[in-house]
């Protein structure tokens, strides 16, 4: 069974961006496109498998030897991601910005990445240029593997900026996985630049947002959220914020409670 670049659809004019996307990583990354479609009980079988495959259609016409599949299926919320990867070969999720609300819990348990790109954005995104803030958690490190990824089948420039902990032994664990991802990045000559940032650990991806809008980037990849309070659940987890202001560029969200599942290369 191949790899699979999984797309959360949504069946209407959202997933248009969506695909698009899709489309991109799965050439550029050699692997399957699959449009999934999370349904309950009671849903219309004919008219969602028509609007599939009349995507599968337009995908056979425009990308000939690009492999597209079909699933819809009725996932426990929490067990989503996981069914996807472990049942399907999923690699990563795409889902629309507009989502995240809906997906933060399948996240929370994922052990592969979701991509939110903004439904609005009038094209794809360019994966050339993607910023990486880089905090003390030892998480970190999985990331790496995803960067590398980019880096290396996208040739994407990597711009890391390491957060500005004012504790010895913080700095130090930033130092150490920005010195892992340095060596990483100039083994597999992947160009990228190094900064250290203004801001500490618990701020450091507001700092990645300002300069993913500034440099123009096409992602921003961020460690999701380690612990969940109460007031997260009121007022919004960070990364969703980020999410729904990136207005002009996808944002990667990799769980940082489960193992990051490799790819096949």
């Amino acid at each position: 069974m191949l790899q699979k670049v999984i797309v959360y659809t949504a069946l209407d004019e959202r997933d248009r961006n969506l695909i698009k996307t899709g489309v991109q990583l799965s050439v550029h990354f050699g692997k399957e496109l699959c449009l999934f479609h999370q349904v309950s009980k009671g849903y219309q079988k004919e008219n969602t498998d028509e609007k599939l495959k009349k995507y599968q259609q337009i995908l056979h016409r425009d990308y000939p030897n690009l492999p597209v599949t079909l699933l819809v299926a009725s996932f426990l919320r929490g067990k989503l991601a996981a069914h996807l990867a472990d049942d399907h070969e999923a690699i990563i999720i795409i889902a629309g910005a507009s989502e995240f609300k809906r997906l933060a819990v399948p996240l929370q348990n994922s052990p592969i990445p979701f991509l939110f790109v903004n439904e609005q954005m009038d094209s794809a995104p360019d994966f050339g240029k993607i910023v990486f803030p880089v905090d003390l958690r030892r998480q970190n490190r999985d990331v790496l593997k995803w960067i590398l990824y980019f880096g290396k089948f996208y040739q994407s420039e990597i711009i890391a900026i390491g957060a500005n902990d004012k504790q010895e032994s913080n700095r130090q664990l930033v130092a150490g996985h920005l010195s892992a991802l340095k060596n990483m990045l100039t083994r597999y000559k992947v160009t990228h630049k190094i900064y250290r940032g203004t801001l500490n650990s618990l701020r450091v991806h507001h700092e990645g947002f300002e300069a993913a809008e500034q440099l123009h980037a096409g992602m921003l990849v961020l460690l999701g959220s380690s612990f969940i309070t109460l007031l997260d659940l009121l007022i919004g987890l960070p990364e969703e914020k980020i999410v729904k202001k990136a207005d002009h560029f996808a944002v990667l969200v990799i769980n940082p409670k489960r193992e990051t599942y490799l790819v096949c290369e």
